[in-house]
């Protein structure tokens, strides 16, 4: 594959969803393990129609919201152990995760939204990656 299209997902059972979605189309894709977080990456030529692309951008979205629901909740891994963890963007453009007691990840999604999740843990990535020793009441 020359030029390529890659949607990331963090569970199988997600993936089986895009997955079928590009064989009801007839897209040929590869499939590769992500090595860092063990994510999976579905690859598929570009040129794809427009119509075609906008569908699978709008899926790749609405597939993304549960597969990161899935992880943040915590879900079942192959040794039947209940699993979660919160993804962490760096800086740097890396990615890491970081695991979290999947109780405790429970009780804070049934105060908070995911996205408040995200933006809290954001703040904290930022503050540790970029310290600011000034008074807090003095920051902007």
């Amino acid at each position: 594959m020359n030029e390529v299209l890659e949607y990331l997902f963090f569970t199988q059972t997600i993936a089986d969803k895009f997955i079928m979605a590009l064989s009801n189309h007839n897209l040929h894709f590869e499939r590769e393990i992500e090595t860092v977080q063990g994510a999976i990456v579905l690859k598929i030529a570009e040129g794809v129609d427009d119509d075609l692309w906008d569908e699978l951008d709008d899926l790749y979205d609405e597939l993304s919201d549960e597969d990161q629901a899935l992880v943040e909740a915590g879900i079942e891994d192959d040794d039947s152990k209940s699993t979660a963890g919160i993804y962490l963007q760096l800086a740097n453009g890396n990615q890491t995760i970081a695991q979290v007691d999947p109780s405790i990840m429970s009780r804070i999604l049934t105060v908070i939204t995911t996205e408040e999740l995200n933006a809290f843990v954001d703040t904290i990535v930022r503050s540790v990656e970029i310290p600011d020793d000034s008074p807090i009441c003095k920051r902007l």
